[in-house]
């Protein structure tokens, strides 16, 4: 019997189209990596489906700055910036002195003040995609 993971995710039939149009319509110059899926968003509404990530300051700098921008479902990365990005993303990922960061999602968000990290909040509707076995955003059962 197969069981959903939290990272099984079902595309969206115009995925192809909706992420062209993204990336050539939506999507700043400075982009280094984007989220399609964030659940928790945390920055500033850039565009119609677009927030410019950036860390959530009330949260302490020792915790990884943790809870928001989560999830890495579905990702775009910019090759020609991957090196650098890397760089900075081991450094949080690997920093013995904030354990949390080990969850890349976090650790990401928490670089964001340095990198051009942008996501698609997991509340649009149509989103990009949606998880299998998911409630929609909102929808949990409590």
């Amino acid at each position: 019997p197969s069981s959903s993971r939290k990272d099984d995710v079902r595309l969206h039939r115009d995925f192809v189209m909706r992420v062209w149009h993204l990336a050539t319509r939506e999507l700043p110059c400075d982009w280094e990596v984007t989220s399609l899926y964030s659940a928790c968003p945390f920055g500033t509404c850039v565009s119609q489906h677009l927030a410019r990530v950036q860390p959530d300051l009330s949260e302490p700098y020792s915790q990884c700055r943790r809870g928001v921008n989560l999830g890495m479902q579905a990702m775009l990365y910019r090759t020609n910036r991957l090196p650098a990005l890397q760089r900075l993303w081991k450094a949080a990922v690997f920093d013995e002195s904030r354990p949390q960061c080990k969850d890349a999602d976090a650790a990401l968000a928490s670089i964001s003040d340095q990198v051009a990290y942008y996501a698609v909040p997991a509340v649009q509707d149509p989103g990009f995609l949606s998880e299998i076995g998911a409630e929609p955003p909102g929808q949990e059962k409590l």
